[in-house]
């Protein structure tokens, strides 16, 4: 009996890792973006819920610096994330951000997220899954080769 139970845990915690977000290299991150930002977080509002209770959150996005794409310094972006789905973006208002972005349908969506939103902290060192790196090391990123095989990610529909 201890067999079978240690059997299907270890099955349950094996197919519990489909679920997981895929974590990119900085460069795929990079070059799979349409843009590069930072800037912060100047308002936040709901927008709608979906059917199964998902909330629909319009982020508005002032530039500080574009480092992949074409926007000016000042400029505002519409960012559309959910609330309520595990391992998505919740922004906070006045909250710096670097940002890797996809335009989808009129506004933007993180790319890759979680993995595309990288808070700014007070010391500007970046912390969530941008802890460790530096912009250098993103520029870096943007301007090195594409990959031959970049991989093919779908925005998130509801």
């Amino acid at each position: 009996m201890k067999n079978l139970i240690l059997t299907l845990s270890l099955v349950l915690l094996t197919a519990g890792g489909y679920a997981m977000i895929e974590t990119m290299s900085l460069e795929q991150l990079s070059h799979g973006a349409d843009m590069v930002v930072t800037g912060s977080i100047v308002g936040v509002k709901l927008t709608g819920k979906q059917p199964d209770g998902t909330e629909v959150m319009a982020n508005l996005f002032e530039i500080k610096e574009c480092l992949k794409g074409e926007i000016a310094v000042g400029e505002k972006l519409k960012i559309k994330t959910w609330r309520g789905i595990e391992d998505n973006v919740e922004f906070a208002e006045g909250k710096s951000y670097l940002l890797f972005l996809r335009s989808v349908e009129g506004h933007y969506e993180v790319f890759n997220s979680p993995q595309g939103s990288w808070p700014v902290e007070s010391d500007g060192t970046f912390s969530a899954m941008g802890h460790g790196k530096t912009i250098e090391q993103v520029k870096t990123a943007i301007q090195s080769r594409p990959l031959k095989f970049q991989p093919e990610f779908k925005p998130l529909s509801l």
